[in-house]
């Protein structure tokens, strides 16, 4: 189980790859993935990757949107800026990850810079334990909405022989101090069946409540 900190890149970074730090081919060097939305609304990512100690991309989501005459929708241009460096390490007993990510929306002023820094390791042949940390900085200039810091972190224990998975997450936003906790059990009832409960804010008088059975299907 991994928590992650709300309001962090919405559909950013798509086709974002892993590169080998073996020689890496012209083709793998490109991204180039033109989607068609909905009828009439596309939606294209294009950028570069750099073969280096880190995985460096970068690049832009352009899109559009029209009417049945063929007339562009009003509001539906798309047209942002991306970057991200990330440095994924692991050896026998452990994962870890460092990211760095900048999103900028050229036509509504706002932007966003995320700091991230993940772990697993493996305790014991019973136990493993995820941390993660990150913290996000958005900003607004022709927008109403102020510039928003929030930092987050969560702390994982997985019983893989059980198939639960406990959490404890935090989030702290603004220099005001908001603060927001989360404690959550996942346990995996049968394959692709899993039941997740969660309990926010457990301090309060009146905390919020969540049970929630997920079930996938492949073909």
């Amino acid at each position: 189980m991994r928590f992650v900190s709300t309001g962090i890149f919405l559909g950013a970074f798509v086709s974002a790859a892993s590169l080998s730090h073996k020689a890496a081919h012209a083709g793998d060097l490109v991204i180039w993935t033109p989607v068609k939305v909905a009828p009439r609304t596309y939606h294209t990512t294009i950028g570069f990757r750099l073969p280096m100690a880190w995985e460096m991309s970068a690049g832009a989501d352009i899109g559009l949107a029209g009417a049945p005459g063929g007339k562009i929708l009003n509001g539906s241009e798309l047209a942002t800026l991306w970057g991200r460096a990330v440095d994924d390490r692991s050896n026998f007993a452990s994962n870890s990850r460092r990211e760095v990510a900048v999103r900028v929306d050229t036509l509504k002023g706002s932007g966003m810079l995320y700091l991230g820094r993940s772990q697993k390791w493996i305790v014991s042949q019973d136990l493993d334990m995820q941390m993660l940390r990150s913290l996000n900085v958005s900003y607004a200039t022709t927008q109403t909405a102020p510039t928003s810091v929030t930092a987050s972190q969560a702390v994982t224990m997985i019983f893989p022989s059980t198939g639960t998975a406990i959490s404890a997450s935090g989030e702290l936003t603004d220099i005001k101090g908001s603060f927001s906790s989360t404690l959550a059990l996942k346990q995996a009832i049968a394959p692709d069946l899993n039941l997740t409960a969660s309990l926010t804010d457990p301090l309060l008088l009146t905390p919020a409540g969540n049970v929630r059975v997920d079930y996938r299907i492949k073909w």
